[in-house]
């Protein structure tokens, strides 16, 4: 009888056994795996977010980049308009008093004309960067970016903007508040 109980229990113990190997073995082995393409999946996820942030962060320095050239350019045009002015005024001193006094409103004048022109372009610039139909949010970023605001409302609309970028239904509020803290 000692014999036949061993037998059983070596019986049962190898059901035990083949019965742990069959269930959870494999339920452990598939549990690591989907941990392991879990982790590899947010890994990849973070480097594409960085990639996305350091193009962002490109886009913004060309953007500022040309708006200093066009601003320089700008100075430039009215600094040489102004030289020119000044040299027909000292060519003109023989003229009336009145002639030269004309001839520096002109000048003061055309300056005005390009700067408030200038004003105006930039504006309207922003204007389209701001339009919500035409939504581009490395646009909106560069522009939120090159403003004047504090960096805390520069941050707080950047990722208003970034949220816009991946749900469409937030582009009019994003838009909108953009356009408050700007002033527009």
């Amino acid at each position: 009888m000692n014999k036949n109980v061993i037998i059983g229990l070596v019986l049962i113990l190898a059901a035990g056994g083949g019965y742990y190997q069959f269930s959870y073995k494999p339920a452990q082995e598939a549990a690591a795996a989907a941990q392991a393409a879990a982790d590899a999946a947010a890994a990849e996820a973070k480097a594409a977010e960085e990639a996305a942030a350091k193009a962002a962060e490109e886009a913004a320095a060309a953007a500022k980049a040309a708006e200093e050239e066009a601003a320089a350019a700008a100075a430039k045009a009215a600094e040489e308009a102004a030289a020119a002015a000044a040299t027909d005024a000292a060519a003109a001193t023989t003229e009336a008093a009145t002639d030269a006094a004309a001839a520096t409103t002109e000048a003061a004048t055309d300056a005005a004309a390009a700067t408030t022109e200038a004003a105006t372009t930039a504006a309207a610039d922003a204007a389209a960067v701001l339009d919500p139909a035409a939504f581009d949010a490395a646009k909106v970023n560069a522009l939120i970016a090159a403003s004047t605001l504090d960096d805390a409302t520069k941050a707080t609309l950047t990722a208003g903007v970034d949220a816009a970028a991946a749900d469409p239904a937030l582009v009019a509020g994003a838009v909108a508040a953009v356009k408050a803290a700007l002033g527009m």
